[in-house]
């Protein structure tokens, strides 16, 4: 019977490129944004706010500069709050969801 050999660097190709689809396969729906202008920076306080057309969440630092994040409409915000010093997330704190009120939804009497 006979034995079909692939040369390491073949192999090693086919590899590579087996990792690479794979990790465009799963991350091609998760982006990833850094912001590292608030490296180091102490959190004084983090809001969110929602009101008709408008939706943000504020990282507001003790240097008196703040992250923003405004949210378009139709979503659905779940919030929770977990320890990681495990490496394992250990659930602290779950709140409700908050959902988007759109113009239309006010008009329901």
């Amino acid at each position: 019977m006979a034995v079909s050999k692939i040369k390491p660097s073949v192999r090693n190709k086919q590899s590579l490129k087996a990792k690479l689809k794979r990790s465009v396969a799963t991350n091609w729906l998760r982006k990833v944004l850094r912001f590292p202008q608030t490296k180091g920076k102490i959190i004084e306080s983090v809001e969110f706010s929602t009101e008709l057309g408008y939706h943000c969440i504020s990282v507001n630092f003790n240097d008196k500069t703040s992250l923003n994040f405004a949210i378009d409409s139709r979503f659905v915000v779940e919030t929770d709050y977990s320890d990681w010093k495990t490496g394992n997330q250990r659930l602290i704190r779950r709140w409700r969801p908050v959902q988007n009120v759109e113009f239309r939804d006010t008009l329901k009497g």
